[in-house]
């Protein structure tokens, strides 16, 4: 417990730029897409909203993992005018979906993806490329080289690397091609082994980028309905609650730098950065929702225990 309550690392803090904070926040791409998520997308009206609202509080990093969130972002940015205030993140995942499609998987960047990626979202350059790597050595050298040539272009400022399936001694293999800034990967309630990926990211000299703080709003929801229904408050204030904690748990432990999250209601906002000015969790606030998350965790574990000897019998 005490690496979780020890002092967040100096990105995770609001950052005074100019006349405004910046808030170490990312307004991830799925807020774009019904996939993905237990709300409902925002509407293209509400999208507009959303951006504008994080640029003017201080979010300006943007995540498009897929390519309908690419084109969002990129039609949004472009109507208001204010790509220049947005550092951008893009992802190798190309195929178009509708509402109830699959999303599709990763595939190895090749020579027009980049040309593919900047049109979608009306750009000469993304802020940051990430690479997936991939299990064939040879194709993941030749997409590495590939982004390496495009960043030293100007198409891409600078490389992310997914590591949520490395060990640390990938991390390290990694770093020694000098090539990546950013290391991104799953941190959350639910993740306890992931912090020691962090720590080799951060041993490696990369900042770090943690997703699903809600694991896309799904353990939100069962910690909420746990705490109903043991009785700890009104399902409103209880949401709020939990929904504060899970977001600086993720934000201020002190290997991470910024939090992706997905942010599909223009509400939601303003509590999101009300809980970055809270900071670190207190002890007591830790240990309320560690206990809440084992609840949660026991009682869908008997669920699927009982569904296992009623399809028996």
């Amino acid at each position: 417990m005490s690496n979780q309550l020890a002092t967040p690392a100096a990105a995770a803090q609001p950052q005074t730029s100019g006349s405004a904070t910046e808030i170490p926040l990312i307004l991830g791409g799925h807020s774009f897409i019904r996939q993905l998520g237990n709300d409902p997308p925002a509407a293209d009206q509400d999208q507009w909203a959303i951006v504008e609202s994080c640029l003017n509080c201080g979010i300006r990093w943007f995540d498009t993992t897929y390519q309908p969130e690419r084109i969002a972002l990129g039609n949004v940015l472009s109507q208001l005018g204010r790509r220049e205030e947005a550092t951008i993140l893009a992802w190798s995942f190309f195929k178009d979906f509708k509402a109830n499609e699959q999303v599709g998987e990763p595939e190895c960047y090749r020579p027009g993806h980049i040309d593919v990626i900047l049109e979608q979202l009306r750009t000469d350059y993304v802020d940051c490329l990430v690479i997936i790597p991939l299990k064939d050595p040879d194709r993941n050298r030749q997409q590495i080289e590939l982004a390496i040539e495009w960043r030293n272009k100007g198409y891409a400022r600078s490389l992310g690397l997914w590591v949520a399936d490395l060990s640390g001694s990938d991390i390290e293999q990694y770093r020694e091609r000098n090539s990546f800034q950013f290391a991104i990967l799953p941190f959350n309630i639910t993740t306890p082994t992931a912090a020691a990926t962090l720590a080799a990211c951060k041993n490696n000299g990369l900042e770090t980028l943690a997703t699903s703080p809600f694991v896309r709003g799904w353990e939100l929801e069962r910690m909420v309905a746990e705490g109903c229904a043991r009785g700890s408050g009104e399902r409103d204030a209880l949401l709020r609650r939990v929904a504060d904690l899970m977001l600086r748990f993720s934000l201020f432990h002190p290997d991470v730098d910024r939090v992706i999250v997905g942010i599909r209601k223009l509400a939601w906002i303003n509590r999101n950065v009300e809980s970055v000015s809270r900071g670190p969790l207190a002890a007591e606030e830790y240990r309320w929702l560690r206990r809440l998350q084992a609840q949660a965790e026991r009682r869908r574990w008997w669920q699927r225990v009982r569904r296992l000897f009623a399809s028996r019998t």
